[in-house]
């Protein structure tokens, strides 16, 4: 898709354009791609790992995007979608781009950003910092109940959620650029969140049997703070006829803490830690070779992740409590190999990858052979296309590995409330995905369909706690299901309006502890970008999604508008962009489980509707040239 000198060019932000997209939608968290989940997002070649690094780019520096809905092998093996923008650059010299956005919903939140390129010749030099102030409210009506003891228990829980937080980021870094001859560079990113405070306050109505005992006010405060460093560089070289080399090194460390104090009564019940330091080294080749008229594309990639956990509580009036020294440590190999060739108006890629993980777990110091595993995993890839006049078919077979995040593995039981509690699991063992997967296009109109089985895929499961009367949230693998996922997008553009119309259906074969969770989920997104005049242009989203079954769960209906106006002044030097999010204030959080004998409801009220003003002031604005590529998925797992 070009962006450059379209209405998607007069959208606000890098997020507003891939929201604009086929198969692409907003979320809380920044955008997904419906039945793959959160795609892997590169600017310039450059894969980013923060929603705000989107934020941060002008939609009219996006030069085109392009969406990829079948990887390689040379990716990494759980990536169901990538995203390639391209930003538009410009001549020799310095360019500067300052940004400052408040938001004001129930309180003011601001964020401010600047960044300055310089360019000369061949070289490239850049940096940039930015600072965030957020502070959101949510009020949120939790409903339990289970057995225990041949006892009904209805726990009623009602509370008001503040959470504050300050962070800054920085990063400084240079490249070289000789159009794929010798070129390299080097990038450092430096993020810190010095001030993060979630508090939680409310009452919780306890009963047995349908008889009321109490109610009682509860408050839960929770301090944290996060620092994190890292460093990519890379080198890429060519020769001969379509011949090319890339190297990418990274390094990775990082450390949060957070500590948690609960209130009963006013009394301090329990009090808590949580700590966790992580190192992560990256290394990935990647060879591209003509080959019998067609692309020879091979490499290897190496990581190693050590990651420390601990959970200590205050214990004195809480034995359910299980504190740990956990640690993490995994190498992982991945080799990639495949080959791609036209047959007329046929494509056609065939590959496969090769995986072999070492995976070590220590408990408090000592290493558990139990859990610790070798993994070795070969990983089959099929492509074949078809494109002629206005029509494209697409159908590919790949698998994919999800391995459980680190905070899943560890081996603490940690307080959450008085019936509510938090449990690691680390026998967890590794997910596989079998996917099969048609897109078919005609002009402006598209169609994905996806069919995928699952091997041990990781669910969220609650029990029973045996030695009291609560419930606890863990992970656990599903041994077997299927599902269906099917979209249908168009978009276009029709004189002064852009609309993109999009319906999803999800539907999955899912039986756990002989309870079906079968009920299909509906989504629906239409969006619009009308241009006023030449320099002014509106917005209107609208989106949402009907009630059905997602994993274990069954969620309520939602629905959200949100209405922008973008305006390019001082000849397209500054740009401001004013926003209303969540019109009518419908955006809720309403979902139910009922899973092993226990049954949890939530009914949450966001802080989203809103009203956002922010101003964009570039001088000779332009993108780094910079090349470099973050390599691995274990990042995600941290």
């Amino acid at each position: 898709m070009n962006v450059q000198h379209t209405l998607l060019a007069r959208t606000g932000d890098a997020v507003q354009v891939l929201s604009m997209l086929p198969f692409v939608s907003r979320t809380s968290e920044g955008v997904s791609v419906f039945g793959r989940g959160v795609p892997l997002i590169y600017i310039d070649n450059l894969k980013i790992n923060d929603i705000s690094e989107l934020q941060k780019l002008s939609s009219d520096e996006v030069k085109r995007v392009e969406i990829n809905l079948h990887p390689s092998v040379n990716y990494e093996n759980n990536v169901r979608a990538v995203i390639k923008i391209t930003t538009i650059r410009k001549d020799e010299g310095l360019s500067i781009s300052l940004t400052a956005q408040g938001t004001q919903t129930k309180h003011f939140n601001y964020w401010e950003f600047g960044k300055l390129n310089y360019r000369v010749k061949k070289w490239d030099f850049f940096c940039g910092m930015g600072f965030k102030n957020n502070n959101k409210e949510s009020s949120t009506d939790n409903l339990i109940d289970f057995l225990h003891n041949n006892t009904t228990i209805n726990v009623n829980q009602s509370f008001d959620n503040t959470t504050y937080n300050k962070s800054f980021n920085t990063n400084v870094g240079f490249n070289f650029s000789n159009k794929e001859k010798n070129d390299f560079g080097m990038k450092y990113d430096f993020s810190r969140t010095p001030s993060g405070r979630d508090n939680l306050n409310g009452t919780s109505t306890y009963s047995d049997n349908n008889a009321t005992n109490y109610s009682e006010e509860v408050m839960l405060w929770e301090k944290n703070e996060k620092t994190n460093h890292a460093l990519n560089t890379y080198y890429i070289t060519s020769w001969g006829k379509e011949n090319k080399l890339t190297l990418n090194v990274d390094y990775m460390r990082g450390k949060t803490q957070s500590k948690y104090e609960t209130y009963w009564k006013q009394a301090k019940e329990v009090s808590s830690e949580n700590q966790s330091d992580y190192h992560l080294y990256i290394g990935k080749a990647e060879i591209l070779n003509p080959l019998w008229g067609g692309e020879l594309h091979y490499g290897m990639e190496f990581s190693y992740t050590k990651n420390a956990h601990s959970y200590s509580a205050d214990q004195a009036t809480n034995t359910a409590l299980n504190g740990s020294e956990d640690e993490n440590r995994q190498r992982l190999w991945g080799f990639f190999i495949s080959q791609s060739k036209m047959f007329g108006d046929f494509s056609v890629e065939v590959g496969g990858r090769v995986e072999i993980a070492d995976y070590q777990y220590f408990h408090n110091g000592k290493l558990n052979e139990d859990v610790s595993k070798d993994y070795k995993k070969i990983l089959p890839y099929l492509q074949i296309d078809y494109d002629k006049n206005d029509i494209s078919l697409s159908l590919s077979y790949s698998n994919s590995i999800h391995r459980p995040s680190y905070g899943q593995l560890n081996g603490s039981t940690v307080y959450m409330d008085r019936y509510t509690y938090q449990k690691g699991n680390p026998l967890l063992l590794s997910a596989y995905d079998y996917i099969l997967d048609f897109v078919f296009s005609w002009k402006d109109f598209m169609v994905d369909v996806t069919h995928t089985w699952y091997k041990n895929s990781l669910m969220r499961t609650m029990q029973k706690m045996e030695t009291a009367s609560a419930m606890f949230f863990t992970t656990e693998n599903i041994p077997h299901y299927q599902e269906w996922c099917a979209t249908a997008s168009y978009s276009s553009v029709i004189k002064f309006w852009c609309p993109k119309v999009e319906l999803s259906v999800f539907k999955q074969h899912l039986t756990y502890n002989d309870c079906n969770y079968n009920c299909p989920y509906f989504t629906y997104e239409f969006d619009n970008v009308f241009r006023l005049s030449k320099h002014i242009s509106l917005s209107l989203n609208l989106w949402g999604t009907a009630a059905g079954n997602l994993y274990l769960s069954y969620f309520n209906p939602t629905f959200r508008t949100d209405i922008g106006l973008n305006a390019n002044l001082l000849k397209n030097k500054l740009s401001v962009w004013l926003k209303v999010s969540d019109l009518f204030n419908t955006d809720k959080e309403r979902w139910g489980s009922n899973i092993n004998g226990v049954y949890f409801s939530k009914d949450r009220r966001l802080d989203t509707r809103g009203i956002m003003l922010q101003l964009r002031y570039s001088f000779n604005p332009q993108r780094s040239k910079y090349k470099g590529t973050t390599t691995s998925s274990e990042i995600m797992r941290l």
